[in-house]
């Protein structure tokens, strides 16, 4: 095939002749923006990470839900009721900590460590131990330690329960960035890392290391999840299977593969040597450390469990220590090894704001968005100022798109993609529906979608630890799908649209977490649905390394941007005319796959967001109105040209 290439825009005394212009010419328009908060659209109660322990006056669990600001509860574990809740400053949420043999707790949440004293009326904030690192995944210790894997660094540090002093082990193996489950036992840590399954151990003193070689099989899997040592067994859940496999510390040996778990995480023993663990099919499981016997137990409908503990209910139904977990909606699992008892009981961890992920204006003139990581749909009604919240409708929404009165969403994990009819209740399992899903061509994340006849299309990132995305073609009645991956070699599809009979896709460096780009600049490429080929590539703007909007004209020329710089492309002659920087950005980041969202307003502006700012552009002049600031990448713009954007879980409307 022979691509034509594309001719740079224009020189750079040109461009910054057209870029003074527009600085100096007149807004345009110059009458004052009005910014309304709407409200909070989405409140869900995600609980991801949890640990428990005792102390002298009790057994609890530390339970963290997640929100725009995350919150600790401490919940009782022997009347299933919370005691108190603390906000966790500068913090969503978090996937995990550890209890010391005083009881004080760590948690870790998002880049930071936070501790809790039993009886306190607050956590202690410290910090941000490891500069660099954004994310704390598991937490462990060795009684005087806490350990902590990170993320994109993929080290380990430990903090000194007696000190304070803090200790980075550094990347835990060359190229990984995630230390995604940790363990600790015998002087030794385990860290879990991904994105390619990875299993190290560590020596706390010295701080040399050997991998421990997966089984043959299970070498293809992207995570260790899950870690746990109990009298030097090693229980290792990876993903994406899900597979609990279990390894003889003192024979070096995997001896044990026992099916599949929803984890998170094995029990500490019982009194019997029995660990226990949440099985995929919903069953409680026991495996005993001295016999290797797994035998299922009579606990069925077990959730998925975040992080396990013991209990004293102290009843004759439920004699001596009671096994408790609590699941990711709040409710604590019970279970009596000596008598079977099995119970569940909700807890009472308040739900908090969530963070907005997506916008957009419905065919019904309702406002819809989903929520960061618990997902949701909602719909804002303008006309009455009201909100129908349906949490649990639909997963975490990367794109949603209205096309011939439906709205399309592209739901991660999994590239998972969904119809929902806004004219008919909102009801889970049907409306929304799922019609298909990219799994299995390894996307991820479907950012970029656009309506082309009876499909509708969608632009993905892959999966962890690749790179490569797709541009899809589905059709939502039928499910038939048509998958194109490396249309751009090495790069995702971030941007769509529908240019006649073709489709222009815009592309991004950057696959999916744990890569690192082998290309540099970003891509335009035409698209012909009919002959499933692709008629053209080029360039966009030199340097930049991802395409995040693209938006047709009524004159059919179309309007890009990158992160914060807009471009204007002609189809038919396949050149950028005029190029115009809204917002600085640098470059030099983790990723890009997401940023700046553009509508044309019944003025004929073009308006988005670049970046954090709300701006509108006059397309003749390329005079810019910046209305807004402080905003997330999360907007849209209804019928009437009445704009909609997030700051953190709340929801702000914005007239001109």
């Amino acid at each position: 095939m022979v691509l034509h290439r594309l001719r740079r825009a224009a020189p750079l005394a040109v461009l910054t002749t057209l870029l003074a212009a527009a600085a100096a010419a007149p807004p345009a328009h110059a009458a004052t923006p009005t910014e309304t908060l709407v409200g909070v659209p989405h409140h869900n109660l995600a609980i991801y990470g949890a640990t428990f322990g005792s102390s002298p006056d009790g057994d609890y669990a530390y339970a963290v839900a997640r929100g725009t600001t995350g919150a600790l509860s401490v919940i009782d574990t022997r009347t299933a009721t919370v005691i108190r809740t603390m906000p966790l400053p500068g913090a969503g949420g978090s996937w995990g900590g550890t209890v010391m043999p005083d009881g004080t707790a760590y948690l870790g949440a998002d880049s930071k460590l936070f501790r809790y004293r039993p009886g306190a009326a607050s956590v202690d904030d410290l910090g941000s131990p490891v500069p660099g690192e954004t994310t704390a995944w598991r937490l462990a210790n060795d009684g005087r330690h806490v350990f902590v894997g990170t993320y994109p660094g993929g080290k380990v540090y430990s903090f000194d329960h007696r000190t304070g002093e803090v200790r980075d082990y550094g990347q835990i193996w060359p190229g990984e960035q995630y230390v995604r489950s940790i363990a600790a036992a015998n002087g030794k840590l385990y860290a879990g890392l991904g994105t390619v399954a990875r299993l190290v151990e560590i020596d706390i003193a010295a701080g040399t290391r050997r991998e421990i070689p997966l089984p043959e099989p299970y070498r293809a899997e992207q995570f260790v999840y899950d870690l746990d040592v109990y009298q030097q067994t090693l229980f290792a859940r990876l993903a994406n299977s899900n597979r609990m496999l279990v390894h003889d510390l003192r024979t070096g040996e995997w001896i044990a593969d026992l099916g599949t778990s929803n984890g998170l995480n094995v029990s500490p023993p019982d009194a019997k040597k029995n660990v226990y663990f949440g099985s995929t099919s919903g069953r409680l499981m026991a495996y005993n450390l001295d016999t290797r016997a797994l035998t299922p137990t009579g606990f069925t409908g077990f959730g998925t469990a975040r992080g396990y503990g013991w209990t004293h209910l102290d009843t004759k139904e439920w004699p001596g220590r009671t096994l408790v977990t609590i699941n990711l909606s709040g409710v604590l699992y019970y279970y009596n090894p000596q008598t079977g008892a099995h119970k569940v009981a909700p807890s009472g961890v308040p739900g908090l704001p969530a963070q907005l992920q997506t916008l957009v204006a419905g065919p019904d003139g309702r406002i819809w968005s989903s929520a960061y990581p618990s997902g949701g749909i909602t719909a804002y009604d303008p006309a009455t100022g009201t909100f129908s919240e349906n949490a649990g409708a639909l997963g975490q929404a990367e794109g949603l798109r209205s096309y011939q009165g439906k709205i399309y969403a592209g739901v991660y994990p999994g590239a998972n993609l969904f119809e929902l009819d806004p004219a008919k209740p909102v009801v889970r399992g049907s409306n929304p529906r799922q019609f298909g899903t990219l799994r299995n061509d390894h996307q991820d994340r479907p950012f970029a979608i656009t309506g082309v006849g009876a499909r509708v299309a969608f632009g993905t990132i892959p999966e962890y630890g690749q790179l490569g995305g797709a541009l899809s073609f589905v059709d939502p009645a039928t499910g038939a799908q048509e998958v194109h991956r490396n249309v751009v070699p090495d790069q995702s599809v971030t941007a769509l649209t529908t240019v006649g009979d073709l489709v222009l896709a815009g592309t991004g460096v950057w696959g999916g977490l744990g890569t690192v780009p082998t290309q540099t600049e970003a891509r335009l490429f035409l698209w012909d649905p009919a002959t499933a080929t692709k008629v053209w590539e080029g360039p966009a703007i030199p340097g930049a390394k991802a395409i995040t909007a693209l938006i047709v004209a009524p004159n059919g020329h179309v309007w890009g941007s990158t992160a914060g710089t807009l471009f204007e492309f002609d189809p038919v002659n396949r050149t950028v005319l005029r190029t115009l920087e809204v917002q600085p950005f640098d470059w030099n980041v983790d990723h890009v796959w997401r940023s700046d969202h553009l509508a044309f307003a019944p003025d004929g502006a073009l308006c988005g967001n670049f970046r954090n700012t709300v701006a509108c552009v006059d397309t003749t002049t390329l005079a810019v109105d910046r209305l807004a600031t402080g905003i997330d990448d999360v907007w849209t713009m209804d019928a009437d040209g009445v704009m909609y954007y997030a700051r953190g879980g709340e929801l702000y409307r914005l007239t001109r």
